[in-house]
């Protein structure tokens, strides 16, 4: 085959040199055709690093005859002396344009690309090099629960979920962290969930609180951190299942004798608690191994602890310690004015409870007059019964 390069004067709208194949075969005219035009994406673009891989577009040749085919090379540098990418023998796409998907590249590097025309195994004259921009990879680590522990009891109906803040490699921007609550460990179903930005830097907590009230039953949760502005996600923790129960959340008790107690260490669970003739009974676990102290001063009359009331009155939990008893009394005679030797204060001061009303009782050391008598300050959990 004799081949002939001819250069030939272009036209407005085909800006590149135009090639011309003869051969000696008189049943095939000879072809012209331009340099492709590059067409995507923009010089200059910058793409995140998992916005991989990258296509890239170019406007086919224009030619005279049979369609050619077209190679194109990536480097990372304006001369082309590294290619790290490179494909050949690309058929011409239809519509006007020819795409090419390019393999994943190193981060934080620029990258230059072209593509040449090839008909008869003659490479015609390059598109015009342009560059796009490949960022750092980012890699957010998931997150360490802390709280709700695993197979934890919660009572509160809006708990507070903690989480330890992720590690990270690359360079993210601003981090936030997706909570998600469900009720089944495929998390199938999402019941809450929110994106929070992350409060504090590494090694400190991010906490979030649903705005509505979990359905009881067993809940699973899970999160995960993502960089919102970078389009990067982490991967979700793995989930955490607790039980939500139906209770009392010490903290927002509105205490109304004795100390704000929902930071006493609970180191006993209660067995039983039943109102029934007469009297109010609260076994549990410590009941006779708590140490016991005089009554105020008194050490003929030694006493153990006390037995707290807790009354929901309009929406608001009040409570506070009531009765005393002594060591190993698990039973302690009440009737309607269930505590209010002790309860001076309204509104718990003026509450009777009605028949089936649900109240929460609990036990602790001695707490009333606190710190007078004050012996381990611990307490048993909270139980809730009907009157």
């Amino acid at each position: 085959m004799n081949v002939r390069l001819i250069p030939v004067a272009l036209t407005a709208a085909a800006l590149s040199t135009v090639w011309a194949c003869g051969t000696s075969n008189p049943t095939r005219p000879s072809t012209t055709f331009t340099a492709p035009i590059s067409n995507g994406p923009a010089n200059g673009t910058n793409f995140n690093f998992n916005q991989q891989p990258i296509t890239l577009t170019i406007v086919n040749a224009v030619h005279t005859g049979p369609a050619p085919t077209y190679n194109v090379d990536v480097a990372s540098n304006a001369d082309f002396s590294n290619v790290v990418f490179s494909q050949q023998g690309i058929p011409e796409g239809a519509g006007g344009t020819t795409t090419v998907t390019v393999s994943s590249l190193a981060g934080n590097t620029t990258y230059y690309w072209r593509w040449r025309a090839v008909l008869d195994g003659v490479e015609g004259e390059p598109s015009g090099t342009q560059s796009f921009f490949v960022k750092p990879n980012i890699v957010l680590n998931a997150p360490v629960l802390v709280d709700p522990a695993a197979s934890a009891s919660v009572f509160n109906a809006r708990p507070t979920f903690r989480i330890t803040n992720s590690t990270f490699t690359g360079e993210p921007g601003t981090i936030s962290y997706e909570f998600q609550v469900s009720s089944s460990s495929s998390f199938a179903s999402i019941i809450a969930s929110q994106t929070v930005q992350q409060q504090g830097g590494a090694g400190a907590t991010t906490s979030w609180t649903p705005s509505t009230d979990l359905p009881e039953g067993n809940l699973f949760w899970r999160a995960r951190a993502r960089d919102l502005g970078n389009g990067v996600d982490g991967s979700f923790s793995s989930a955490a299942g607790f039980e939500r129960k139906f209770g009392i959340d010490l903290t927002k008790v509105v205490y109304q004798m004795g100390p704000n107690i929902s930071g006493w260490a609970e180191t006993s669970k209660i067995t039983s608690a039943s109102h029934s003739n007469g009297q109010l009974c609260i076994e549990h676990t410590r009941l006779g191994v708590w140490p016991s102290t005089d009554f105020f001063g008194d050490p003929s009359v030694r006493l153990e602890g006390n037995q707290w009331i807790f009354a929901n009155i309009n929406g608001t939990w009040y409570g506070g310690a009531a009765d005393w008893y002594r060591p190993g009394q698990g039973c302690k005679e009440v009737d309607e004015n269930i505590g209010h030797d002790s309860f001076t204060q309204n509104p718990i001061a003026s509450w009777r409870p009605r028949p089936g009303e649900v109240f929460g009782v609990m036990s602790s050391t001695p707490a009333r007059f606190w710190p007078d008598m004050k012996t381990l300050d611990q307490r048993t959990d909270v139980a809730l019964i009907v009157w």
